[in-house]
């Protein structure tokens, strides 16, 4: 409000330096542009939280990890010397599944990555940046376990599903083909 005072000031000097003698109409606009409109909607209050006080000698330093929290169990941590695989180093949202090919004793998903390299992957493979891993292989689509860090120092499990892309290109579900 300050703000459009100013500015319908300067604009009066502005237009009165320039001579003229009847400045009423310029008057009149610049008075109603300084008044609030009355459908105008109420400028918010912002809410600055809450304070609290922070003993450092009681307390636990929040530069320190946490401590007796409980974790994720083991089998879901991911393995810290398993080798990625080169599927891996790409968001699952970038990876797009092609296709899928039936042989004898098992089904391999085609996966494509961004850079349009096309990956033959099978039950027990890896792909996603999450320690993704397929658990099963369907006609039309793949699913994955994938272990994801909770905050805590632990990890936690989520399935996901990768579905097949329609042939005109487009993702059959609306979220890039990525189901949770």
């Amino acid at each position: 409000m300050m703000r459009t005072r100013w500015m319908g000031a300067l604009f009066v000097l502005t237009v009165a330096g320039c001579g003229g003698r009847d400045l009423s109409d310029l008057e009149r606009l610049v008075v109603e542009a300084t008044q609030p409109s009355p459908d105008a909607t109420p400028v918010p209050t912002l809410d600055h939280g809450f304070a609290s006080e922070y003993d450092a000698m009681s307390e636990r330093s929040p530069f320190e990890p946490f401590t007796g929290v409980q974790g994720a169990t083991a089998s879901e941590a991911p393995d810290p010397t398993r080798r990625p695989q080169p599927q891996e180093h790409f968001p699952l949202g970038q990876l797009e599944l092609v296709g899928t090919l039936a042989g004898r004793d098992r089904i391999l998903a085609l996966i494509r990555d961004p850079h349009g390299i096309t990956h033959p992957l099978a039950v027990d493979d890896y792909l996603g940046r999450d320690h993704g891993r397929i658990t099963k292989v369907r006609e039309s689509g793949i699913d994955i376990l994938e272990h994801v860090e909770d905050g805590r120092g632990g990890w936690t499990a989520r399935t996901r599903a990768l579905e097949l892309s329609v042939p005109n290109g487009s993702a059959e579900l609306g979220n890039g083909g990525i189901e949770e």
